[in-house]
């Protein structure tokens, strides 16, 4: 996958040992990978604030960004999503509402793990702070709620 390679080669400068770089290489390519279909794309973006990789899908007939992983200069590498409050921010959905709960249900199931922390109307995990049976479990979480 391009756009995986693509951004763990940006995101390799925030992520500071090697072995957290082959960590967070072999869960992304998990998650990359099992984000797959018709309904599912992965979208790479960079800034002055770090490099982003966005998963969206389409729910009903509305796009949207369910959640990324984004890679901070000294910061590290986080996971951070959904945003329960996306209805109200943009006035696209006025006319084609877009139906959160699967949304909804995804904040709370992830807001449960101990490792979660509030991060505005999202919840954010770090790399170097969350066992990689956390990450598999939020994958599988992540599927299970929002089932295309």
């Amino acid at each position: 996958m391009e756009i995986l390679e693509t951004f763990m080669t940006e995101a390799a400068a925030s992520i500071k040992r090697p072995q957290s770089r082959a960590r967070a290489h072999v869960i992304l390519s998990r998650w990359a990978t099992a984000w797959q279909g018709p309904t599912r794309i992965l979208e790479h973006t960079r800034s002055n604030h770090g490099a982003c990789l966005h998963f969206n899908q389409l729910i009903g007939t509305v796009w949207c960004h369910v959640f990324a992983f984004h890679a901070i200069q000294r910061e590290g590498l986080s996971l951070r999503g959904p945003d329960t409050d996306r209805t109200r921010k943009s006035h696209k959905f006025r006319s084609n509402r877009l139906d959160s709960a699967s949304l909804d249900a995804l904040f709370q199931t992830w807001s449960a793990h101990p490792e979660a922390r509030p991060a505005g109307n999202a919840v954010e995990f770090w790399l170097e702070e969350v066992p990689d049976e956390v990450w598999e479990a939020c994958l599988q979480e992540a599927l299970a709620c929002l089932k295309t």
